[in-house]
């Protein structure tokens, strides 16, 4: 699939419209560091307006196509709802091919219909200076209201940030039950607690320390924030990544880890990542919207809009 590039002499952004729009690559020019994780040994599926079975099943398609990187979740977040035709594991946007609208030195748009749903997405990648910002515009075109989960699912790579910290503000957190394996999991799934101590089987887990060498873990935190703005060390590179979200769009953090877990498929040992997911789902799966009430509506004709800012920095402020 074609990745086409933006920069500037401070940063470099790839991004492949073909492949859901996924960015690929995030690198600090400064310092080489790259802040994103993809897939080295998967051969992805490439992406079709053919999306394929609902509810279960579209897990595994989902990961047929996943390359990594980040990608956008819409208008689904999450694990699937069964017996609803139009929700799929983390939506549809991530398994479509993009169309190109604009690509120069410095920005990419890129635009997507929906299939299930009635949505147009234009998503805008821009970079200045040593900053990546993205721009978009979410508009319904049904004839009637439909509902949605709106997320981000940034994968980034361990090894960049390795021994340092994901520093969010964080109003309570949850380790989610059940483990998504047992077998691999750190943390004690049911328990709230007080970020960044998790209860761990074999005591409190700061979560919020990058561990600086692939442990073998798979576990989740999810968070609701005080604030939209996270940050990650690199002090291998003397570097730090900030991200700014909107609140009104995405209240909740959902953290995933998988730092060469065993267990076959899907990664076959081949995952070295951790996500920062923020996104308007309070759990992980459509069942927790539901409980929360917070799968949300927007009406025919209307609009949402958002931007996300993405800067490369030095370690110390």
């Amino acid at each position: 699939m074609e990745a086409l590039t933006i920069g500037t002499p401070e940063i470099t952004v790839t991004a492949l419209p073909a492949r859901g729009f996924t960015v690929s690559s995030i690198v600090d020019r400064h310092s080489g560091a790259e802040a994103l994780w993809m897939r080295s040994r998967h051969d992805p599926a490439p992406c079709s307006r053919a999306l394929g079975p609902a509810g279960e099943p579209s897990i595994a398609t989902f990961l047929d196509v996943w390359a990594g990187g980040w990608f956008e979740m819409f208008p689904t977040v999450g694990y699937p709802r069964e017996s609803d035709a139009t929700s799929l594991l983390h939506g549809e946007l991530v398994r479509l091919p993009w169309e190109v609208t604009r690509h120069d030195g410095r920005e990419l748009e890129a635009v997507v219909t929906t299939v299930r749903s009635p949505f147009r997405v234009v998503r805008a990648l821009e970079v200045a200076g040593s900053t990546l910002t993205i721009r978009e515009r979410v508009e319904n075109l049904g004839g009637e209201a439909a509902r949605y989960l709106w997320g981000h699912h940034p994968c980034f790579a361990r090894a960049t940030f390795a021994g340092g910290r994901i520093e969010v503000d964080v109003e309570q957190a949850e380790v989610p039950e059940p483990a998504f394996d047992p077998r691999a999991a750190l943390l004690v799934p049911g328990r709230p607690f007080e970020w960044p101590h998790a209860p761990g089987r074999d005591g409190p887990v700061d979560v919020a320390a990058i561990p600086s060498d692939p442990d073998g873990r798979t576990d989740h935190v999810q968070a609701r924030l005080r604030s939209g703005r996270l940050r990650l060390t690199a002090p291998a590179y003397g570097r730090a990544l900030t991200l700014e979200v909107e609140l009104d769009h995405f209240p909740h953090l959902l953290l995933w880890e998988n730092f060469r877990a065993p267990g076959g498929f899907p990664f076959w040992r081949d995952s070295d990542t951790f996500a920062l997911e923020p996104s308007s789902n309070p759990g992980r799966t459509v069942a927790d919207a539901d409980a929360a009430d917070a799968e949300r509506s927007l009406a025919d004709g209307q609009v949402l809009e958002t931007e996300i800012r993405v800067t490369w920095g030095p370690l110390e402020p």
